[in-house]
C-alpha cells in the first residue's frame, strides 16, 4: 500500500462531510421556505374567513312609506358566528332606475323602536332596523330601485326591489 491509497480515503471522508453539510443547509433553507409559504396562506385563509363572515343581511322585508317612495324600513342582522360591525362604518348607497348613486344618512332603531346611536357595535345575533330616506330621486310605482349596504369589513349586500304599480300611500310592505 501506498500513501496515495490513505490519502484518498480522507478526501473522500472530506467530500462526503462537505456534501452532508451542504445538504443540511440546502434542507434547512427549504424548510424555511416551506413555513413562510405556510404562515402567508394560513394568514391569508384568516383573512378570507374574517370577510366572509362579516356581512350583513336583510332579517325580513321591506317597509316602504309614501308614494312615491319617500323612505324604507327594514331590519339587518349579523349571523351566527359573524364578526360585529359599527353602525357608523356601514355605508348606504341607494339607486333609482335610470339615477345616480345616492348615500342617504340611515338612523337605527331596537326592537323596542328606541333609537340607537352610530356608535353602537351590532353583534351577531342582533338585529336592528334601519330607516332610510331616499334622495331627490324617489322611486314610483313601477320603478326599481336598488340598496347597497357596505360594511366596513366584508362583503357588499345588495337588496334590488321594483315596486308593484298599484303600490300607493301611506305604503306597505315592498315584495
Amino acid at each position: 500500500m501506498t500513501k496515495d491509497n490513505a490519502f484518498s480515503g480522507l478526501e473522500a471522508a472530506i467530500v462526503l462531510i462537505a456534501f452532508v453539510v451542504v445538504a443540511a443547509v440546502f434542507s434547512y433553507v427549504m424548510l424555511g421556505a416551506g413555513f413562510f409559504a405556510t404562515q402567508k396562506s394560513q394568514e391569508v385563509t384568516y383573512s378570507g374567513i374574517s370577510q366572509a363572515t362579516s356581512n350583513l343581511v336583510l332579517d325580513g322585508q321591506l317597509y316602504g312609506f309614501g308614494s312615491p317612495l319617500e323612505k324604507v324600513e327594514f331590519n339587518i342582522a349579523i349571523p351566527e358566528g359573524g364578526q360585529a360591525q359599527k353602525l357608523a362604518s356601514i355605508k348606504f348607497v341607494t339607486t333609482v332606475e335610470g339615477g345616480n348613486l345616492d348615500e342617504p344618512e340611515a338612523t337605527f332603531k331596537n326592537k323596542l323602536g328606541s333609537a340607537v346611536a352610530t356608535s353602537h357595535v351590532l353583534g351577531a345575533g342582533e338585529k336592528v332596523t334601519v330607516s332610510l330616506p331616499f334622495g331627490t330621486k324617489k322611486p314610483s310605482p313601477g320603478q326599481s330601485f336598488t340598496i347597497e349596504m357596505k360594511p366596513l369589513v366584508g362583503a357588499s349586500t345588495m337588496i334590488s326591489k321594483t315596486l308593484a304599480t298599484g303600490y300607493a300611500a301611506p305604503g306597505g310592505i315592498i315584495i
